[in-house]
C-alpha cells in the first residue's frame, strides 16, 4: 500500500433511532449506525490520490491513486465501491473499496463538483457546475439513468436523512433544488437572493436536521459573504435562523492560504446525536460549535484554514480538511482540541464519512 501513514463520512445505514444527517452521510436506513465498519475518506482537490483512515484506530487504512482533481465522494449502498467526481476527466470514478482499484470512469455532460448518493433509492446524483445540471447514477448498472435541468451550475448535491430527498446548491444562481429520488421529479426550489448589505449570496454547503420520526426537518446552509449559516424549514422553505459566531470570538490566528473565496464558511455538520453543529471559518482559522436546536454558542477550535467537516457516528470526534496546510485534524468534541493532525495531499478538502454494511470485509491484506 502505498503512503500509508497512522492518520482517518458518505454512509450505509438507516433509522431505528434519532439520528441527524451528517453533511456526508447520505440516510439512515435501518438500525444504530455506531457498530457499522467506518471509513473516513480525504479527497485532495489539488491532487491525484485519496486517503481512506480507520476512525476506531485512527490509521490510515488506504491510499487511492488515478484520481486526478477529485471533488466529491460517496459510497455505494452495498459499501463494494466509492464514488468519486473528477474535474480533471469530467467522469465519475467508481473505485472498488476492498482493492482501492479505479473499475470504471463514467462519462459526464461536463465538468462536476460533489456527488451524494441516496442508499434507499440506489442512485448517485452528481453536480454539474459547468452546466446547469444535475446527473442521476443508478448504482446497479453504474449508468446515467437521468439528467435534471436545474437554474445554474451545481456546486453540490447532499440527500435528506431519509434518502427521501437530494438536494443541490448553486454558487452562481443561488438557488436550491429539492429532488424526490424515487420518481426524479423536482419537489421545490428555493432562491437566496444575492444581498450587498452585507454582502450575501450562493449556496455552499449545507446539512439537515430531522424530525423524531427520522423526516427531513430543516436545512442549515452555508451562504456565501455570511460567516456561519442559516437555518430553512424544510416544510415551508422558510427562514428560521441566522447562526454566527458571536463578538469576541473572530479573532484570527494566521493567513487563509487560498482565501475565503468569498465563502467565511465552507463546510457545517450535524452530530449524528443532534446534540451540537459545527461549522468552519475560512476567515479565522477556527472550527465553531453551538447546541442544537437553541444554537448557544459552545466555543471554538484552531485549525489553520478549514474546509469541510465530517464527523464519527458516536458523536464524538470531528475530522476536517486542513486544505492550507495539508493535514486532516481529529478534533475531539468533549475538550474541544485537536488530538491529531496527519499529512495528506495538495488541498484537501472534501471529507467523508463511509458507514458500511455490517458485513463488510473490509479491504484486501
Amino acid at each position: 500500500m502505498n503512503k500509508l501513514s497512522n492518520i482517518g463520512v458518505l454512509a450505509w445505514s438507516v433509522l431505528s433511532f434519532t439520528a441527524s444527517a451528517q453533511t456526508y452521510v447520505s440516510d439512515f436506513v435501518d438500525g444504530p449506525i455506531t457498530d457499522r465498519p467506518v471509513r473516513i475518506l480525504q479527497t485532495n482537490s489539488a491532487g491525484d490520490d485519496v486517503y481512506v483512515f480507520d476512525p476506531s484506530t485512527m490509521q490510515q487504512v488506504g491510499y487511492i491513486e488515478n484520481l486526478p482533481h477529485n471533488h466529491g465522494a460517496t459510497v455505494h449502498a452495498d459499501g463494494t465501491h466509492y464514488y468519486f467526481t473528477n474535474e480533471h476527466d469530467h467522469t465519475v470514478d467508481v473505485v472498488n473499496s476492498k482493492t482501492f482499484e479505479v473499475e470504471k470512469r463514467i462519462p459526464l455532460a461536463n465538468g462536476p463538483h460533489n456527488l451524494s448518493a441516496s442508499m434507499t433509492a440506489r442512485k448517485v446524483y452528481v453536480a454539474i457546475i459547468a452546466e446547469p445540471l444535475i446527473q442521476v447514477i443508478d448504482m446497479d448498472t453504474n449508468e446515467i439513468i437521468a439528467d435534471i435541468e436545474t437554474g445554474g451550475g451545481v456546486h453540490n448535491t447532499f440527500v435528506t436523512p431519509d434518502g427521501r430527498y437530494a438536494v443541490g446548491g448553486m454558487i452562481g444562481a443561488s438557488e436550491i433544488i429539492a429532488i424526490d429520488t424515487a420518481t426524479d421529479e423536482v419537489e421545490f426550489e428555493l432562491s437566496i437572493p444575492y444581498s450587498q448589505n452585507p454582502f450575501t449570496g450562493g449556496v455552499r454547503p449545507l446539512t439537515f436536521t430531522v424530525n423524531d420520526d427520522g423526516s427531513t426537518r430543516s436545512m442549515l446552509v452555508n451562504v456565501g459573504g455570511w460567516h456561519g449559516f442559516w437555518e430553512f424549514d424544510w416544510e415551508t422553505q422558510e427562514l428560521m435562523n441566522k447562526v454566527s459566531p458571536p463578538e469576541g470570538s473572530w479573532n484570527r490566528m494566521d493567513q487563509t492560504a487560498d482565501g475565503i473565496q468569498s465563502a467565511p464558511s465552507h463546510g457545517i455538520v450535524v452530530l449524528p446525536d443532534q446534540s451540537q453543529v459545527w461549522h468552519s471559518s475560512r476567515a479565522t482559522s477556527h472550527i465553531y460549535g453551538y447546541s442544537f436546536p437553541d444554537y448557544e454558542y459552545l466555543g471554538r477550535v484552531y485549525i489553520g484554514n478549514p474546509a469541510w467537516i465530517t464527523t464519527t457516528p458516536d458523536s464524538k470526534f470531528l475530522w476536517v480538511g486542513v486544505s492550507g496546510h495539508n493535514e486532516t485534524a481529529v478534533v475531539d468534541i468533549e475538550k474541544q482540541e485537536v488530538i491529531k493532525r496527519f499529512p495528506v495531499g495538495q488541498a484537501p478538502k472534501r471529507i467523508f464519512t463511509a458507514i458500511m454494511p455490517q458485513d463488510w470485509e473490509g479491504e484486501s491484506d
